[in-house]
């Protein structure tokens, strides 16, 4: 077994598919959340191989400490993904929520404009002469 390497594929993909401020659309955002549990998974089952490979070694802890932070470093790349991708669809989410605010909030502005009203200077203004007359007959 070769030496172990600082990342592996998966975190080595998500890197170059995803540099640091790269995720900008929804689309990109769920891909790149799509492979953080292959990811994760992989960093767990390498980080598993390679404490067991230390085992096999004279200095253990020495050993140990290097898969730690070998762990950590691979961890920490693929969270920073995460949390990118993540921030980016709760902004979206939020905006989303303000254009639905501000929809019904025009729809309610048109519909109180449409309705008639009828007080203040709507109700003692002159009748037009389509309005209705009052019967004068029943005197």
């Amino acid at each position: 077994m070769p030496a172990f390497s600082c990342a592996g594929e998966a975190e080595q993909t998500l890197a170059r598919d995803f540099p640091p401020q790269s995720i900008r659309t929804v689309d990109s955002a769920n891909a790149a959340l799509a492979l953080v549990p292959s990811a994760r998974a992989e960093i767990n089952e390498r980080m598993q191989r390679e404490k067991a490979d230390c085992y096999d070694r004279f200095l253990i802890s020495s050993c140990l400490s290097d898969v730690r932070s070998r762990d950590r470093k691979a961890s920490k790349l693929v969270r920073q993904i995460e949390v990118e991708a993540n921030a980016l669809l709760r902004k979206e989410r939020a905006a989303e929520r303000d254009r639905a605010v501000a929809e019904r909030e025009l729809r309610a502005a048109e519909q109180r404009a449409q309705a008639l009203s009828i007080t203040g200077a709507t109700r003692d203004a002159e009748p037009s002469e389509d309005a209705p007359q009052p019967d004068d007959s029943r005197r």
